[in-house]
């Protein structure tokens, strides 16, 4: 016979534990698994925070550091390449069949991971150009030809930069007559 005391029968040695060891198991699954979701949830916000803070200069430089192949989208126009410089409003596109794309990151562009490169990619060029402007004035001073695509503008216009201005572009077309393009509506320029 088991031993009464004031509160009822005292718990013995031959007792049924089982229930206690359900409920044992049940708060850590429950307390481990809240530990788990708000542990979830605080990488998530994280991650989003680190996504809204970078900027498209940075994001270009990511794509240049990886290697991965790139597509630019400027209006009816896709060029397809690796970046090979990238620096402030500036990324220079290599094609597959090894033209240089010029694109102005603060005009009308989209840009596109078409596939991730599995090993490669460089560093920043020291010594590249430092922005998007800097390299217009580099094409001004070789005067080569060039196509500028600039989508507000509807066709690419083909021709020669004779000042690359602060805010835009005088290029010399092949008639000899001069239009001026608002650098914020250039997204690439192609030398030919």
């Amino acid at each position: 016979m088991e031993p009464k005391g004031q509160l009822g029968t005292l718990w013995t040695m031959k007792g049924d534990f089982d229930g206690f060891e359900d409920l044992d198991q049940e708060l850590r699954e429950s307390v481990g698994g809240e530990f788990r979701r708000q542990a979830e949830e605080d990488e998530y916000a994280t991650r989003k925070g680190v996504l809204r803070k970078r900027t498209l200069d940075q994001v270009a430089y990511e794509l240049l550091a990886r290697g991965d192949t790139v597509a630019v989208l400027a209006g009816e126009r896709r060029f397809l390449g690796v970046v090979a410089h990238a620096n402030r409003d500036l990324l220079t596109l290599v094609t597959p069949q090894g033209s240089q794309v010029h694109v102005n990151l603060a005009g009308p562009v989209v840009l596109q991971v078409a596939e991730r490169a599995p090993v490669g990619g460089k560093g920043r060029d020291r010594f590249g150009p430092e922005s998007f402007l800097a390299r217009m004035r580099e094409l001004e001073l070789s005067e080569p030809t060039v196509e500028i695509v600039a989508p507000p503008a509807g066709d690419p216009l083909t021709g020669r930069i004779e000042a690359a201005a602060s805010d835009h572009l005088m290029v010399i077309g092949e008639t000899g007559a001069p239009s001026f393009v608002p650098l914020p509506w250039v997204a690439a320029v192609i030398p030919r």
